[in-house]
């Protein structure tokens, strides 16, 4: 019978211990989890799978490793207006120059080499002739132009819906081009040449970072 009663208390005792081992297993368990999700640097602690709350353990300190801002280089924040800039001093630079056909400058030039040596200048590749430079860069609206983008037009005697000929917009309805018409370099407004304005076909732009070394 005592030996009996000790054997008993000791099965308690055990069961009570393994209990504890297990509880104490589960802490560390959920803890462990917490951490990873820290180092992974998860702003809110959640269950991926079932977006239930995860528990933290009162003893582990939460840190955000996104809460800092991400600096940003000052010339990066200004590089695409340095880049438009520099596009629309290099066009106005060749104004007056003649226009002729086939001539890639810098002494004559048409409509595709100016706008080919001039965004060269300005360190963007675009191919030689207009109906290949109409297909680079990002697609652009007539009512989204900005500074720097190219314009692409259809100027056939009867509309055709093919590129042939581009200039470079310049912002308020203005636009530069080598002209076969004006027989030079000018600079036109949609509102004082309508016919360009119902010629237009679509923009180009390619003075964002990500497209300046690809266009070839």
């Amino acid at each position: 019978m005592k030996m009996k009663k000790i054997l008993n208390i000791t099965l308690f005792s055990t069961a009570i211990f393994f209990s504890a081992c297990s509880s104490d297993q589960a802490k560390v368990k959920e803890a462990s989890t917490t951490s990873i999700y820290n180092i992974m640097g998860i702003s809110q602690t959640q269950n991926i799978k079932t977006a239930s709350p995860i528990k933290i353990s009162p003893d582990i300190e939460y840190i955000s490793y996104h809460s800092k801002p991400v600096y940003i280089p000052e010339q990066h924040q200004y590089s695409y207006i340095q880049t438009v800039n520099t596009i629309e001093e290099n066009a106005k630079s060749f104004l007056g120059t003649p226009y002729v056909w086939g001539a890639t400058g810098p002494s004559t030039f048409d409509c595709s080499g100016f706008t080919q040596w001039v965004y060269r200048d300005a360190g963007i590749n675009i191919p030689r002739v207009s109906r290949d430079q109409a297909r680079v860069g990002n697609y652009v609206a007539f009512n989204q132009l900005q500074r720097g983008d190219m314009m692409f037009f259809d100027t056939h005697k009867h509309r055709t819906g093919k590129v042939s000929h581009v200039g470079i917009y310049l912002g308020d309805g203005n636009f530069i081009h080598a002209s076969s018409r004006g027989r030079k370099v000018v600079i036109y407004n949609f509102n004082e040449k309508t016919f360009y304005k119902k010629r237009f076909l679509w923009g180009r732009r390619v003075t964002e970072n990500s497209m300046q070394y690809a266009l070839k």
